[in-house]
C-alpha cells in the first residue's frame, strides 16, 4: 500500500508515483497532511510517500487497510 500525503508542494516531487502504482496495481491513497504522515510513521519529519509491505507481525491489519484502500474510489 502507498500513501501520499496531499499538501506535498512541488507536486512534482513525486507525480510519477500514482502512475507507477496504476501499472503495477499497487494499491494507494492520499492522506491530507505530510506532518501527520510522517508522524503516523514514527518519524519527527514531514514526510510525502510511505509505502507499506505486508508483515506476519501484523498481516490481519494489513489486510483490513488493504480493504479499505481499494474500496475507496480513485482520485480525479
Amino acid at each position: 500500500i502507498t500513501v501520499l500525503a496531499g499538501d506535498t508542494l512541488p507536486i512534482d516531487v513525486y507525480c510519477h508515483i500514482p502512475i507507477m502504482c496504476e501499472d503495477r496495481s499497487i494499491p494507494y491513497a492520499y492522506v491530507p497532511s505530510k506532518t501527520d504522515l510522517g508522524a503516523a510513521a514514527g518519524s519527527k519529519r514531514p514526510t510525502c510517500v510511505i509505502m507499506i509491505k505486508p508483515h506476519e507481525e501484523y498481516q490481519e491489519t494489513y489486510d483490513e487497510c488493504l480493504e479499505e484502500v481499494v474500496a475507496l474510489p480513485l482520485p480525479l
